[in-house]
C-alpha cells in the first residue's frame, strides 16, 4: 500500500515538472580546464590557451551567461553564450582593453588564440563563466612567459650633425635575455676622437668633419647578434647672409628688387613666397618674377596687386629659415601728389627763409641808423674855445675844425643810413 502511494507521488511530481516547463539538470556551470599554471612562448609564435567548461542547454535557454578572458585581472575579451539578454550587473566596458586583431575568442571552445605573440603579451590570464544569478566559475590562473626576439627599439637612423655641436645617437635593443650594444666605425674600426660610446649612444664631444663616415651597432645576446649601420654627416645651418630688408616702397610699373642670401653646408636652397603662398610658374608672371643665381627676387613692371609681404625661404638638410618684407605699391597719381607736396613745402620754406633775412636786415639798418644820431648828437655839442687872444688858445681852433669836419661826415653817414633802411622798408 506504502508503495504504491510513493509510486504516485513520484509520477505526480514529474507530471507537475514535465507541465510547467521548469529545466531539469543533475549538472551546474562550470570549467574543467584553463591556461596552463606556466607557459613560456617565443616571440611572433601562435599560442591557444584552452578553457573547458560544462553548460546545460537549460542554462543557454533561460539565462544570460558570459564566458569572460581575463588579463592581469582586467577584462580582455568577453562573448555571449546565453539566449537571454545579457543583465548581468558586473562592469564590462569600462574595464575592457583595447581591441586587438590578433586575439580572438573561440565561443564553442572557449579557448584564447593568439595569431602573433608579443612581449606585452605576457602575465596573468584566466578564464571566467558568469551565470546570471549564480556565483561565477573561474579557472585557476596561468602565468604566460615570452622569449622576447632579439631587434633594435627603434631601429637606429642616420642623422645630420652640427659643426662643432654636442650631439648624441642613440641605439637601443631588446631582447630575452637583455642583449649587449656596442659601436664601431665602418663595422670593425675603432671610433675617432672626440666620440664615446656610453651604454649604446655615441656621444659627439664637439662634431667635425673628421667624424663624417659610416657607424654600426651591434647587439648580442643568446639568441645572437643583430647589426644597423647609419650614415653620419657633419653640415652647418643655413644661414642668412644678407637677408630681406624693408619696407620696400616702389611706384607702379617700376622695377623692385628684394635681396636674400644664404650661406650654409650643404648650400642652402631659396625658395620666394607671397603672403604664405609659395611664388611658382602657376602663380607668378614669368616676364616680370626673376630670380636671380644669388636668391635675389626681381619684379619688374610692378603693378598694385602684386603689393604684400614677400618672404624668403632658405633651406638644406641642416635646417629651414625664413625672414619676410613688407613691398608697398604707389600708384602713379600718388607719386605726382607726392612731388606737387614737395614742391610747395621747398617754396614755402624758400619764402619763410626770405622774410626772416628782409627782417633781420631791417633790424640791422635801423640799429646802425640809431647809433648814427647818437654819434651825430654827440659831435653837436662838443666844446668851443672862450674868445680869449692867448697864444695858449690857439689848438682849440684846430679842435674845432676837426669838429667840423666830423660833423659833416656824421652828416652823411646818417643820410646813407636813412637811405638803406628806406630801401629795406620798401622791400619788405
Amino acid at each position: 500500500m506504502n508503495g504504491r502511494r510513493l509510486l504516485g507521488c513520484c509520477l505526480a511530481l514529474s507530471l507537475i515538472f514535465c507541465c510547467c516547463g521548469s529545466p531539469v539538470s543533475l549538472v551546474d556551470a562550470s570549467i574543467s580546464k584553463g591556461p596552463q599554471a606556466a607557459l613560456t612562448v617565443k616571440e611572433q609564435s601562435g599560442l591557444q590557451m584552452p578553457c573547458q567548461y560544462q553548460l546545460p542547454d537549460g542554462y543557454r535557454q533561460s539565462s544570460s551567461v558570459i564566458l569572460r578572458w581575463r588579463k592581469d585581472n582586467k577584462t580582455l575579451r568577453q562573448a555571449e553564450l546565453g539566449q537571454a539578454s545579457s543583465t548581468t550587473s558586473e562592469p564590462q566596458l569600462e574595464s575592457m582593453l583595447r581591441e586587438d586583431a590578433r586575439l580572438t575568442l573561440n565561443r564553442e571552445t572557449g579557448a584564447l588564440q593568439f595569431s602573433s605573440v608579443l612581449a606585452s603579451d605576457a602575465g596573468k590570464y584566466q578564464c571566467q563563466l558568469l551565470v546570471e544569478g549564480e556565483m561565477a566559475a573561474s579557472s585557476s590562473s596561468g602565468i604566460l612567459e615570452v622569449i622576447e626576439q632579439l631587434k633594435f627599439v627603434p631601429q637606429p637612423t642616420s642623422k645630420n650633425l652640427e659643426l662643432g655641436s654636442l650631439s648624441k645617437v642613440h641605439c637601443k635593443a631588446q631582447g630575452t635575455p637583455p642583449p649587449q650594444v656596442k659601436w664601431m666605425r665602418e663595422t670593425q674600426l675603432p671610433l675617432p676622437a672626440n666620440v664615446t660610446d656610453l651604454n649604446g649612444t655615441l656621444i659627439f664631444s664637439q662634431v667635425s668633419n673628421d667624424q663624417r663616415g659610416q657607424y654600426t651597432c651591434f647587439a648580442s645576446n643568446s639568441q645572437g647578434q643583430i647589426s644597423a649601420t647609419v650614415s653620419i654627416s657633419v653640415v652647418v645651418a643655413p644661414k642668412f647672409s644678407v637677408p630681406p630688408e624693408g619696407p620696400i616702397e616702389v611706384t607702379e610699373s617700376g622695377t623692385a628688387v628684394i635681396h636674400c642670401q644664404a650661406i650654409g653646408e650643404p648650400k642652402p636652397t631659396i625658395q620666394w613666397d607671397k603672403d604664405l603662398a609659395y611664388l611658382n610658374e602657376n602663380n607668378t608672371d614669368g616676364d616680370r618674377f626673376t630670380l636671380l643665381e644669388n636668391g635675389t627676387l626681381e619684379i619688374r613692371n610692378v603693378q598694385a596687386e602684386d603689393e604684400g609681404r614677400y618672404g624668403c625661404t632658405i633651406g638644406s638638410s641642416a635646417g629651414l629659415k625664413r625672414a619676410d618684407v613688407l613691398l608697398v605699391v604707389k600708384s602713379v597719381k600718388s607719386a605726382s601728389n607726392s612731388i606737387v607736396t614737395r614742391i610747395i613745402i621747398v617754396i614755402i620754406c624758400l619764402a619763410f627763409l626770405y622774410f626772416v633775412l628782409v627782417l633781420g636786415l631791417k633790424v640791422w639798418y635801423r640799429y646802425r641808423r640809431h647809433l648814427g644820431k647818437v654819434q651825430l648828437e654827440d659831435a653837436t655839442h662838443a666844446p668851443t674855445c672862450d674868445g680869449h687872444e692867448h697864444a695858449e688858445h690857439e689848438p682849440c681852433l684846430t679842435e674845432a675844425n676837426n669838429s667840423s669836419k666830423n660833423l659833416k661826415s656824421k652828416l652823411r653817414e646818417s643820410t646813407i643810413l636813412e637811405q638803406e633802411s628806406q630801401v629795406a622798408d620798401d622791400i619788405v
